[in-house]
């Protein structure tokens, strides 16, 4: 019998049957490898397991079904209740305002200053694993592909650098993103510009690399955490928002996933606050990865600290 595994938050879980994967109520895009092979596809593309999403379908078919009449009913009671049997005149039925998205704020930051020490830094582990070297030379931010990619997207909220732009190339990078392995047992951080030219597929650290590059592009400052914890390892990018008041905008324009948890950033010595862009927290702000600890990669200022949670 086939058997599964599945990514359970930053986790795999398993060997599952196709039964566990219906208990457990997978969905079609939940990450699934057999267990023969370590290759992540999404649950939707192995066609033996279509039918552990048939059940979710009648049941959403009934839901959609018991939902549209009660809209039904209710519609008719609004419309009863706006009735004025004395007039002879139409009624004026109620209208629900949706609560508009405001204006994308203003970035204003100062961009990170880090004290250099030769024979300090010269000894750090992220010196000396030439990770720094790699995460630089793959931020090509000045690469023309790249910069007129980063234009293109951040140009949809036109003006000085602003939380706008920062969602448009989060939106360009998360909604076109297709998840790829490295080769087993290599380590591959391409360019950005090549990210841009595979058409958006990688794995986490190049998801980083290419929304911290085009961030960078545009003006803004951004940078590359490696983060561990439980045993696994996961890259993401933040970016430098200064004091920037930014969870009205995001709660408004991502409501269909923003939890009302609040915006999750970490501050910098200089009072600086990075808000986090990782691809799994679904949203700019979303939740971070549960690490205990990392490194940091300033990418214009080529400098790299490790931190703690």
């Amino acid at each position: 019998m086939e058997k599964y595994y599945i990514k359970d938050g930053y986790s795999e879980k398993g060997p599952l049957t196709v039964e566990d994967l219906k208990r457990l109520k997978i969905n079609k895009t939940t990450f699934v490898r057999k267990e023969e092979s370590a290759q992540w596809v999404q649950a939707e593309s192995l066609p033996e397991l279509k039918r552990v999403f048939k059940s979710d379908f009648r049941l959403l078919k009934y839901s959609s079904l018991a939902i549209l009449a009660i809209a039904v009913i209710s519609a008719i009671v609004v419309t009863i209740s706006n009735i004025n049997f004395n007039s002879p005149s139409a009624y004026v039925p109620a209208v629900e305002i949706e609560d508009p998205i405001p204006p994308p704020p203003t970035i204003e930051f100062t961009v990170s200053k880090q004290e250099k020490r030769f024979l300090r830094d010269f000894f750090k582990d992220c010196n000396l694993s030439g990770a720094k070297k790699q995460l630089v030379k793959a931020c090509n931010f000045s690469d023309s592909n790249l910069r007129n990619t980063a234009v293109s997207v951040a140009g949809k909220s036109p003006g000085p650098f602003n939380l706008g732009q920062v969602c448009d190339i989060f939106d360009y990078c998360y909604n076109g993103w297709n998840y790829v392995n490295d080769p087993e047992g290599v380590e591959i951080v391409e360019y950005a510009s090549t990210t841009i030219a595979n058409g958006l597929n990688g794995d986490c650290d190049d998801f980083a690399v290419l929304v911290c590059s085009m961030i960078l592009a545009i003006g803004g400052e951004a940078r590359i955490n490696y983060a561990y914890g439980h045993a696994e390892g996961h890259a993401f990018a933040e970016v430098n928002i200064g004091n920037t008041d930014v969870e009205e905008y995001i709660s408004k324009r991502y409501k269909k996933v923003y939890n009302s948890g609040g915006i999750w950033t970490r501050s910098d010595q200089h009072g600086n606050k990075w808000l986090n862009l990782d691809w799994f927290a679904k949203h700019p702000g979303g939740k971070y990865f549960d690490y205990t600890h990392g490194t940091t990669f300033y990418i214009i200022q080529r400098y790299c600290i490790d931190f703690t949670k």
